[in-house]
């Protein structure tokens, strides 16, 4: 959840820069610009909150000044809990289905945030992984040496 003043300058950002896959050039007075006249922030305590947004992973910046931001903004979904009268099996599966739904985020999400399952890189577990780079630096240091081999012999 966003403090007023964060939510206020991500709702100004995401006005100006929209839910694009690219990222935006945005000056600072623009920003300030879009904020609520009751609100106004210093280029920089700006600074501070796009900061924090982005440790949020609400915007992704690629550099900064301190009067021109060059970032992008993802899209924040914000559900309220819906009160619908269930019985209580169905209470106990939704809870199962939820508490799953949690444990595992979806593909889009991993892709998202560069999330993997930490006991597999790519599909393939670890310890097949260190094997195989094991194998290949053995087999790559016996070509190395059947072409010094091969070069000693015949150049020399």
């Amino acid at each position: 959840m966003l403090s007023a003043e964060n939510q206020a300058v991500y709702d100004a950002l995401f006005a100006l820069a929209g839910d694009s896959e690219g990222y935006k050039i945005i000056d600072a007075d623009e920003v300030v610009e879009k904020l609520p006249s009751n609100m106004s922030f210093t280029k920089v305590q700006l600074s501070q909150i796009i900061r924090d947004l982005k440790d949020r992973e609400c915007v992704d910046i690629k550099y900064f000044t301190p009067d021109q931001y060059c970032l992008r903004v993802f899209k924040i979904i914000h559900e309220e809990p819906q009160q619908i009268a269930v019985t209580p099996s169905e209470e106990s599966a939704e809870q199962n289905s939820a508490e799953t739904q949690l444990a595992q985020p979806s593909k889009k999400e991993r892709k998202l945030y560069g999330e993997k399952k930490s006991n597999e890189v790519s599909g393939i577990r670890r310890g097949t992984v260190f094997f195989m780079s094991f194998l290949g630096a053995i087999f790559g240091s016996g070509v190395v040496a059947a072409i010094t081999a091969v070069l000693l012999k015949f150049a020399i």
